[in-house]
């Protein structure tokens, strides 16, 4: 028996439909922020955040904030016992 991916069971109660729409707005948000059109009021030299230009302090900052998102959501799966189940054939 062939089963779907957790993300797309109707079978999702209200919560987790709200915690996997979250991640996946976050995720896109993020995916769109780091490309031209927005990106650019964020690409400049200064001002100097703790001693490196903004535009890369911005990168770090997304970057950190997307994996504590990922393992965020990884640790809430975990807990709910979602990893412990099996989705293959």
């Amino acid at each position: 028996m062939r089963r779907s991916p957790r993300f797309f069971s109707r079978r999702l109660t209200a919560r987790e439909r709200l915690v996997y729409g979250a991640a996946t707005f976050w995720f896109l948000t993020v995916s769109a922020a780091l490309v031209w059109p927005l990106y650019t009021p964020f690409a400049r030299v200064r001002p100097f955040v703790l001693g490196v230009p903004f535009a890369l302090a911005f990168l770090a900052g997304v970057l950190i904030a997307s994996f504590a998102a990922g393992v965020a959501l990884y640790r809430w799966e975990s807990r709910r016992g979602f990893l412990d189940r099996d989705v293959s054939d």
